[in-house]
């Protein structure tokens, strides 16, 4: 362990405080053993009671002084590795440029962030002189040109950029996808921009009308390497031939995203990319073919994101042969599962470290939606090398979200997640179960009830029998009571319900205190005995045939937390769960109707 590291100095206090600690449990065992002696003995024993409080004194002492040195030692060793580091102001330009352009390249795209690139530049320029005169002087670091700026900055921000390429984003706030309106001074802004397309680096742009956007794709952009473009309705774009798109200029696209905007799929834009994204479309949306053709005419694909609204069945119709797509990382897909399917029997994916499929169930049959997910298997393989944790979100009858995530959080950028709708939540979760969870096996599961209260959670909760690593339920406004049932005793596979449940978390649930008292009773050996003996009598027998098959008693509890309590009449109940768990354990407002 590196000796100026601030763990290490906290380990050190950590250590020497335990041998305070130590020494002074010493001392008050020995001074309870002098006093023991000292009630048998004359009153001469006060003295070597007085020179034993003396010696545990000077340990103490002693002790406290390795502490003090130590400590200094350490402290001494931090400033010296702190003074090591070079201040930021003193890089080499080149280099604190580097940091200045990475710190602020998420700003590219909004993604809901409030802030813009230019805002925080602006704000960086006021840190000193010296950070100012650099940025002042850097084209590059002015070249992002954003509609939700002031004027005065966008002025200036073109000014300085000195004919570096640029980056325009003339969306309104949030993702460029789920623009849904065009807010006022967004004309001007992109009228600015389009004198601007010689310089075109990326463009993110939204537009109200047919003609706007048949002039960007006719602007003159030999520098363009990144195009999002966003219609409020959806709109076809027709060419004359490809050579007249951005007038002749080429440029190598290596982004492409069209958002309720159809263009020629045939169109060499649509060639070479590595990012592509297609969403909103519906009559105008490219085929099956037509979409698996512009796949393989992209061999370095990373990133890809479709997301139509209908797709006619692919059903009987001709697959394509199968490629590769070695580079991919991410896939989202929100498409009809036939289409879906089709993708999956085609293209092979090496190195997937993200999958999200949004599946429409409506009119599929079972056998359609078992053998789509046989088939994502291969993709979840690939995602998850190690263990995973899964969590499942019952979002309605006819409506669930699988996601899995890496246990280690070093490997949070991977995800597998199905989305699906429109098909009995039990019948989802019977073939999750079945295809994915038994050959792939998470290590810990939640489930999330963030549903209504007219769901029976009880089919769905018969699908999880068997499944013992779950370790947190949630519950959020639906009906608790079935849940607390369930965990009350053994169910059909002879197990307890959820045999290795940690955590319970209830958020403005309706659920019957006694309920919850006697799950908690169960599952710790308490139940309730019987009042009168005879009956207890009656029952021995028939308790000692079955007492072989009762299942050992669940883990016990870590913690329960309940945000909603039903009032002040169940808190002497809810008082009784909290003797048995113990109040680090429960966690409830009172009265929070």
């Amino acid at each position: 362990m590196n000796p100026a590291t601030p763990t290490a100095v906290e380990s050190a206090v950590n250590i020497l405080l335990q041998s305070i600690l130590n020494e002074n449990s010493n001392g008050l065992e020995g001074i309870s053993t002098t006093r023991l002696s000292s009630r048998r003995t004359d009153a001469k024993t006060h003295s070597s009671l007085l020179a034993y409080v003396d010696d545990h004194a000077d340990a103490i002492k002693t002790t406290l002084d390795n502490v003090q040195c130590q400590l200094l030692e350490k402290i001494s060793a931090l400033r010296t590795d702190h003074n090591k580091l070079i201040p930021l102001h003193q890089f080499p330009i080149e280099i604190f440029v580097q940091i200045m352009a990475g710190a602020l390249g998420p700003l590219r795209d909004h993604n809901w962030s409030r802030s813009t690139h230019l805002a925080r530049l602006v704000r960086l320029c006021q840190v000193c002189k010296h950070w100012k005169d650099v940025i002042d002087g850097t084209p590059s670091l002015w070249a992002t040109i954003d509609f939700l700026d002031p004027v005065a900055t966008t002025s200036t921000a073109i000014s300085r950029s000195a004919g570096h390429p640029l980056n325009i984003m003339a969306v309104p706030y949030g993702t460029i996808k789920f623009a849904s309106r065009l807010p006022a001074g967004l004309e001007e802004f992109i009228n600015t921009a389009m004198t601007l397309s010689t310089r075109w680096c990326s463009i993110q742009i939204a537009v109200a009308s047919l003609e706007k956007a048949l002039a960007i794709m006719n602007a003159p952009a030999p520098l363009l390497q990144t195009l999002e473009l966003k219609s409020v309705t959806q709109m076809r774009l027709g060419f004359p031939n490809g050579r007249t798109v951005f007038q002749g200029t080429n440029p190598k696209l290596r982004r492409l995203g069209l958002h309720c905007v159809a263009i020629p799929w045939d169109s060499y834009l649509l060639r070479g990319l590595q990012r592509l994204s297609i969403s909103g479309l519906n009559v105008f949306a490219p085929s099956c073919e037509e979409i698996l053709e512009i796949l393989g005419a992209c061999p370095g694909l990373v990133e890809l994101d479709l997301s139509l609204k209908s797709t006619a069945t692919v059903e009987g119709s001709k697959r394509g042969i199968p490629f590769t797509l070695a580079e991919l990382r991410s896939l989202s897909i929100s498409l009809s599962p036939s289409w879906t399917l089709t993708f999956l029997e085609t293209i092979r994916f090496r190195s997937i470290e993200s999958v999200s499929l949004n599946l429409d169930l409506t009119w599929v049959s079972d056998h359609l939606f078992s053998k789509l997910i046989q088939h994502s298997q291969a993709l979840f393989s690939v995602v998850f090398e190690a263990q995973y944790k899964l969590l499942i979100t019952v979002l309605s009858d006819d409506k669930l979200r699988w996601a899995c995530k890496p246990r280690e959080t070093s490997r949070g950028s991977r995800k597998f997640t199905i989305a699906a709708w429109n098909k009995s939540a039990s019948k989802t979760v019977e073939c999750l179960v079945e295809t994915l969870l038994n050959r792939f096996p998470a290590e810990f599961i939640e489930i999330y009830f963030d549903c209504s209260l007219d769901l029976s959670p009880g089919p769905i909760l018969k699908e999880l029998d068997g499944v013992d690593c779950i370790n947190h339920v949630m519950a959020s406004k639906c009906d608790l009571d079935p849940i607390l049932t369930y965990m009350s005793g053994p169910t059909t596979n002879g197990q307890w319900g959820f045999p290795m449940l940690e955590r319970l978390s209830v958020y403005d649930c309706d659920y019957d205190p006694q309920l919850l008292l006697s799950m908690v009773e169960a599952r710790y050996g308490l139940e309730e005995e019987e009042d009168e003996e005879e009956e207890e009598e009656e029952e021995e027998e028939e308790r000692s045939d079955i007492s072989e098959d009762q299942p050992d008693l669940p883990p016990p509890l870590k913690r329960i937390v309940i945000n909603h309590a039903p009032g002040e009449a169940d808190e002497g109940t809810l008082a009784l769960v909290e003797d048995i768990l113990g109040p680090d354990c429960l966690k409830y407002d009172e009265n929070a109707e």
